[in-house]
């Protein structure tokens, strides 16, 4: 009988000790300390909505009791791991969620139209440039390359930075930070350079590509005058320039001139960029200019300079607009004459006042079948087929007199 009463004993113990194991095994909501810091995070994988972020406990110094009890809380969390996925008011030991981190804070801001890249497959350049005037310097950072060929997307790709005309200044250099056809750079650089020669020289960045035996290609490179007007427009703005590659057009006997044209039908208007010229026959410190003419039949209705620019290979990098009707269009033509200016006042000023006639250095005329062959021809052509882009082609120039009298 008293083993009867005992089996039954023991026997109702153990089924109250596996309900007290089995209600803790199927509950969700571990307890929780008294003013312990909650936060209800939603359910599901962490996304955008936020990552909980959790306090670690403060460790101190404690006796031999507390620090069995924290390997006791320790042990409990290795082997309850259905807890550590936890969605709900969580809190384990003293590990308390504070809150969540939310990534979409983190997260670098879309690109904007600004240094969005322009349509086209050109290589071109990322830049930013920046003039000083109280400290005498000029800030240039180097963002991005894009459009990198195939044939140098696994070379390493450097930028070698130069103030022109050359002097005792070293070149600054960059390398870009990956490979492929879209690079960046994300470097600045300090030109000390005063304020009365700023105006007088040119920034250029060549681009090279280096190969395995550590031979340099040269791609390409960007030549931007620092005008006064130039900075001024750049200032607080990312810049794109396509890269300038060397043309395949031999050279001329009277040098090379680089021009973009555009004609936009809607607004009748006519754009002439006038970008830079070589191999011109006068010396490095000669000051030179571009006079465009607007011709309508045999008649010169509009005539406009750029400004003086020095030395056999200048820049200028100058826009000049025409009115001009689309009717007009085949009876039209623009002459581009280098010229040596006798003296460096502004156009303006040269057109009413008697001075020496300047001296052709070499001219190009650019139009219809009417007066135009060959290139000048395609590029005219070209123009008037794609009203949407800027149409840029090299132009062998020849002599003045020669044109003239052909014409």
């Amino acid at each position: 009988m008293v083993h009867s009463c005992l089996s039954t004993l023991f026997w109702e113990d153990s089924k109250r000790q596996s309900q007290r194991q089995y209600q803790q095994l199927i509950s969700t909501n571990p307890s929780i300390p008294p003013c312990t810091p909650v936060l209800q995070t939603s359910h599901g994988s962490y996304g955008l909505a936020g990552v909980p972020f959790f306090l670690p406990p403060h460790f101190e110094s404690s006796s031999h009791a507390e620090v069995s009890e924290g390997r006791e809380e320790e042990e409990q969390w290795e082997h309850q791991q259905h807890l550590h996925t936890q969605r709900g008011s969580l809190t384990i030991g003293s590990w308390f969620p504070l809150g969540n981190l939310r990534p979409d804070l983190y997260r670098l801001p879309e690109e904007t139209s600004e240094w969005a890249e322009p349509g086209g497959s050109s290589m071109r350049l990322c830049f930013a440039v920046l003039y000083y005037q109280d400290k005498e310097q000029l800030v240039v950072s180097l963002l991005r390359a894009a459009n990198l060929p195939a044939p140098y997307q696994s070379n390493t790709t450097l930028v070698k930075l130069q103030l022109l005309p050359p002097d005792d200044r070293r070149h600054r250099q960059a390398k870009a930070r990956c490979k492929g056809s879209q690079l960046q750079f994300n470097d600045s650089f300090v030109f000390q350079v005063s304020n009365s020669s700023v105006g007088q020289c040119t920034l250029s960045m060549s681009v090279y590509s280096v190969d395995r035996l550590k031979k340099h290609h040269m791609l390409g490179h960007v030549l931007f005058p620092l005008r006064p007007s130039e900075l001024r427009e750049a200032a607080g703005k990312v810049l794109w320039r396509d890269l300038e590659t060397e043309s395949d057009q031999p050279l001329s006997k009277h040098g090379n001139i680089q021009v973009s044209l555009n004609y936009n039908q809607s607004l009748q208007r006519l754009t002439v960029v006038v970008l830079r010229a070589r191999g011109l026959q006068c010396s490095r410190n000669t000051g030179v200019c571009v006079q465009v003419s607007l011709q309508i039949h045999t008649q010169v209705v509009k005539m406009k300079w750029t400004s003086v620019a020095r030395g056999s290979e200048p820049t200028f990098n100058e826009k000049l607009t025409f009115r001009l009707h689309p009717r007009q269009l085949d009876a039209t033509c623009l002459s581009l004459e280098l010229q040596q200016p006798a003296t460096e006042e502004p156009a303006e000023y040269r057109q009413t006042t008697s001075v020496t006639a300047p001296r052709s250095l070499g001219i190009v005329v650019i139009g219809p079948f009417m007066y135009a062959r060959g290139r000048e021809l395609e590029h005219w052509n070209e123009m008037v087929n794609k009203s949407q882009e800027l149409v840029k082609q090299w132009h062998g120039l020849g002599a003045a007199n020669a044109i003239q009298s052909s014409s």
